[in-house]
């Protein structure tokens, strides 16, 4: 077999797939609606069941559902049938997924889950099948050909299953108004999350590691706080801590190049005394993608608070080293 034949066999596969989808898509069941109205109302969380590949998929909905506004856990049947049923509480939903909607894991907790009172979701391809029959909503899933050759492994079906719980997730989300600010309190560690809630104070060096020196501080004194704070620049403030200039390295550079420099020259001879410098409240993206869109970019810069008070010094490095880019 040549490598054409090979890519051919993957596009017919993905092709597959693509027209089961569209199956899926032009004969949608409307008791979407339903499980969509049944979520909204629940008053306690989204349990998302299911066995095998079915499992799988359960999992991934739920963990997207959790991360959008829904609360939700997955909860294996098997576990469930030996004591972790008791996650379940009666104000909850539960959503099944099943093909076929008669694996016998599955069907042997659907008692226990309407003992406890929870309402359940079933999402199959059969209408006819025990989970159906069991079910408050049942949401049909159409499967017009696996992509598997001996139409045995599941591949299409859980496609489908898939997307049916993404598009109960994405409504749910925006009809609960969930937005940019709601998804970065989930994903602290993601870089849309940082990029949201990272404040420039967050990632500022301050205290100890702040770099200041005040006016009249002489060339040696100038070079010992950049030397020790490592960050390239310092700070120039008066006896308030008011910003009144900046010193970087090529300030200093550029003058010995000129031989202008002398041990007697004092912070205020050197400074830059209109630097460009940022609020501590502002969001830490906000403030690199500013550093980095200059004609000439910035490397340090000086962080302020209301008062002009130099509370910290944050450089490039500072800033993508926290995943912002």
């Amino acid at each position: 077999m040549d490598k054409q034949d090979i890519l051919n066999k993957i596009k017919k596969s993905i092709d597959t797939e693509i027209e089961s989808i569209q199956h899926f898509r032009s004969h949608i069941d409307p008791k979407f609606v339903d499980a969509v109205e049944l979520i909204l109302a629940c008053k306690g969380k989204v349990v998302v069941t299911g066995v095998g590949k079915s499992g799988n998929i359960a999992k991934k909905i739920a963990s997207t559902m959790s991360s959008t506004g829904t609360p939700s856990i997955f909860l294996h049947p098997t576990d469930a049938a030996h004591g972790d049923a008791g996650a379940i509480q009666h104000e909850d939903v539960v959503i099944a997924i099943g093909k076929s909607g008669e694996s016998d894991e599955l069907l042997s907790i659907l008692p226990t889950i309407k003992k406890i009172g929870a309402k359940i979701i079933a999402l199959t391809a059969n209408p006819k099948s025990k989970l159906a029959a069991e079910s408050e909503v049942v949401v049909i899933t159409p499967i017009l050909k696996e992509a598997c050759p001996l139409e045995l492994a599941p591949t299409s079906s859980t496609t489908i299953a898939l997307v049916a719980g993404d598009a109960i997730a994405m409504t749910l989300m925006e009809l609960k108004g969930f937005q940019e600010q709601d998804f970065a309190l989930y994903h602290p560690s993601g870089r849309l999350g940082k990029r949201l809630s990272l404040l420039v104070e967050d990632v500022m060096r301050k205290g100890e590691q702040n770099s200041v020196v005040f006016l009249d501080t002489d060339l040696n004194g100038v070079l010992n706080e950049i030397t020790t704070k490592l960050v390239g620049a310092v700070s120039v403030v008066d006896k308030d801590y008011r910003l009144k200039g900046f010193i970087t390295d090529y300030d200093i550079r550029k003058l010995l190049t000129k031989n202008e420099l002398s041990n007697t020259k004092k912070a205020s001879e050197i400074m830059n005394s209109n630097p460009t410098s940022f609020y501590s409240d502002m969001m830490a993206y906000d403030v690199l993608l500013s550093m980095e869109g200059r004609k000439r970019p910035i490397s340090v810069t000086p962080i302020v608070d209301k008062e002009n008070t130099v509370v910290g010094i944050v450089s490039l490095h500072d800033l993508l080293q926290k995943g912002l880019k």
